[in-house]
């Protein structure tokens, strides 16, 4: 538990110094908190837009309060930017409830295996668990949770959340936000450090028109007296510029949160990691150079000493790469090192990982076959799993494989899912539970999309990842 830095229920000190005065939603959040933790209601939902101070209540909750607590999130990026606003430990959704992926036969996709509790679950450790980004809980998990919290008497749960971002892949909505209880609070007034920002008009008008066909974005040039608002730009070669000046800044070198592309379409998505990259290394860069920047897309399991080798969401630089060599299992690639944030200290942890040459086709296939091989070994044999997983572990792919060596198309559930890829840009649904000082938004990439619902969630989920800036190409 944090040591208390707090003075009176109306202020809350942060440890710089920064004194912040509580708004009276806030209050009133924070008194029927006060009241759940005395009911015996297990779970309260806070939902709250953009800016309005929801993880400030759940600071001062925590530092007042007596018991064993500990924050969580859905992804392993949401979770530490949690953990970092509220200081305090935490741990992923998964991790809590002890789950990994099962290796049980039926159905099974080794793209998208299905999650059992293999490891017994922690939550009867805490007495109060506070769980982030609410609106990425699908139902299967908010239901596994709601379990576990009814065999339990002494466990309760605040979930947090904004209902006008993205839902779950293939939901409508989260079912937190739809749980029956008497103990929710949703906090619909700003916070004073954000309402300077003219970023937040744009919020409102968002959440307003979230389920209007009809609406249409109008983004223009807004900028405070500090830079901060959006910067909208009409020609291709001003935003380059822009991208120019952000990715090869010192800022940008020295944070890896400086900056991101947001896009809907993964398409766009790679064509704007080759341009980032371009702009950073040159055209005759290497496949992996000193510097680079990638996204974890599967999380990796790791070995003893190195539970996880990739988190799914989580951002590496890379710090060194060797030269192009043949590992155990016969495949060429690189081993590279990448450094990933601290989760107990400032600076990073350093990991090897031996990544594919995928840019070698025989290679490729070569890789390709020998993991279709070991998956036929394992269907047969249950107990050959782990050499499968193993061999995941020791060949990272930055390439789906979607094809076979002549070309012909993999089913869906022969296809082999990339591991991690270039990180300047991604897409909308991997930016949630994530914040960055300024935020690139190809406008027209996202018009695309003909879901009129999902188009509003995604600009809103974009346009409110800044801390700073949104520099929109419109």
């Amino acid at each position: 538990m944090q040591t208390k830095i707090l003075d009176s229920l109306e202020i809350l000190y942060l440890a710089n110094g920064t004194k912040i005065d509580l708004n009276s939603q806030q209050l009133d959040a924070i008194k029927h908190i006060h009241q759940f933790l005395k009911s015996t209601s297990k779970i309260f939902v806070l939902s709250g837009h953009a800016g309005t101070g929801k993880t400030t209540v759940i600071k001062k909750i925590l530092d007042n309060y007596a018991g064993r607590a500990v924050v969580s999130a859905p992804t392993n990026k949401a979770l530490q930017v949690i953990s970092s606003s509220a200081m305090y430990e935490g741990v992923t959704i998964h991790a809590l409830l002890g789950l990994q992926p099962d290796v049980s036969l039926e159905d099974f996709n080794p793209n998208e295996p299905q999650f059992g509790q293999i490891k017994p679950s922690t939550i009867q450790d805490y007495n109060l668990i506070v769980i982030d980004e609410a609106s990425m809980i699908n139902d299967a998990l908010f239901e596994l949770i709601e379990s576990e919290l009814n065999n339990l008497s002494r466990v309760k749960v605040i979930f947090m959340g904004d209902k006008a971002q993205l839902p779950p892949i293939s939901q409508e909505s989260s079912m937190v936000f739809a749980f029956d209880t008497i103990y929710h609070r949703e906090l619909t007034t700003l916070v004073r450090q954000a309402e300077t920002n003219p970023l937040i008009s744009i919020y409102d008008n968002l959440r307003d028109n979230i389920d209007n066909e009809n609406f249409e974005l109008d983004l223009s040039t807004d900028l405070n007296h500090a830079e901060e608002g959006v910067l909208a730009l009409s020609s291709n070669e001003d935003f380059r510029a822009k991208l120019v000046e952000v990715f090869t800044s010192k800022e940008y070198l020295d944070d890896i949160n400086h900056a991101k592309l947001i896009a809907w379409r993964n398409k766009t998505v790679n064509q704007s990691n080759i341009i980032i990259r371009n702009i950073v290394f040159g055209e005759s860069k290497k496949i992996l150079q000193k510097g680079d920047i990638l996204t974890g897309y599967r999380t990796v399991k790791g070995t003893r000493t190195i539970p996880f080798y990739v988190n799914n969401c989580t951002d590496y630089r890379v710090s060194g790469v060797s030269r192009r060599q043949k590992n155990k299992h016969g495949i060429y690639g690189y081993t590279i090192k990448i450094l990933e944030k601290s989760k107990f200290l400032k600076g990073f942890d350093e990991k090897k990982i031996f990544v594919v040459d995928y840019k070698d086709h025989k290679n490729l296939h070569d890789y390709a076959e020998l993991h279709d091989s070991l998956v036929e070994v394992a269907r047969g044999d249950k107990k050959q799993w782990a050499a499968y997983y193993n061999f995941r572990r020791d060949n990272l792919m930055m390439q789906s494989v979607y094809t076979y060596r002549e070309g012909h198309p993999r089913t869906k559930d022969k296809q082999i899912a990339k591991d991690l890829d270039y990180g300047y840009a991604v897409t909308c649904h991997k930016v949630q539970g994530s914040t960055y000082d300024h935020v690139f938004i190809l406008t027209k990439d996202f018009k695309i999309n003909r879901n009129h619902k999902e188009r509003n969630q995604m600009f809103y989920v974009a346009l409110t990842r800044p801390k700073k800036t949104a520099i929109v190409l419109v």
